[in-house]
């Protein structure tokens, strides 16, 4: 039996067709699973290049972090800060004007070498007064720290507005007795 060229080619041709169908079925899942690698991995390759630009900035960061951590005041760890806090919100509120109906502080919090007391205060008074009191609270830098604010006009007074705030107070603590800022 003798194969012309035209079998031989068509022979060549399937056995070509059918090697490279078996190679794509075989290696397909393989080709996606390449492609998810290569991805995950120039993924991994940003977050290395992040992770080093934060490392390369963590002196600027710890300076910066000191800087701002010697702003706040410290008190004595023995010592309770709550009756402190509340008449130097209460006098900042009296300087300008605002009439503080109600505080009240919530527990003392300890967040890494930082303390936080909200405070949480019922309010009246005009418009003008309360932004002074705002403008006041802002000067005071990282210290105080308005988180919420509610505004409602009095209903039987023209021109009074009440509501509330919380006003989160920052601080740090010593075993020593340090004189606050």
């Amino acid at each position: 039996m003798k194969i012309s060229r035209r079998e031989m080619l068509i022979g060549i041709l399937t056995l070509f067709i059918a090697l490279f169908g078996l190679t794509y079925w075989l290696g397909g899942s393989r080709i996606a699973e390449h492609k998810a690698i290569i991805e995950e991995k120039e993924k991994l390759l940003r977050q290395i290049q992040l992770h080093k630009r934060i490392i390369a900035e963590q002196g600027s960061w710890t300076n910066r972090l000191s800087e701002l951590q010697s702003q706040l005041p410290v008190y004595d760890r023995k010592v309770s800060v709550t009756g402190e806090i509340l008449k130097e919100i209460k006098s900042m509120a009296d300087g300008t004007g605002l009439d503080l109906t109600k505080s009240r502080a919530n527990r003392e919090k300890q967040v890494g070498t930082l303390y936080e007391l909200s405070v949480i205060c019922d309010w009246e008074g005009e418009l003008e007064e309360l932004v002074r009191f705002l403008y006041q609270v802002n000067e005071q830098g990282l210290r105080f720290d308005i988180r919420e604010l509610s505004v409602r006009p009095d209903a039987k007074r023209a021109g009074i507005l009440r509501g509330d705030m919380i006003i989160d107070c920052a601080y740090r603590r010593s075993d020593e007795a340090a004189s606050a800022n």
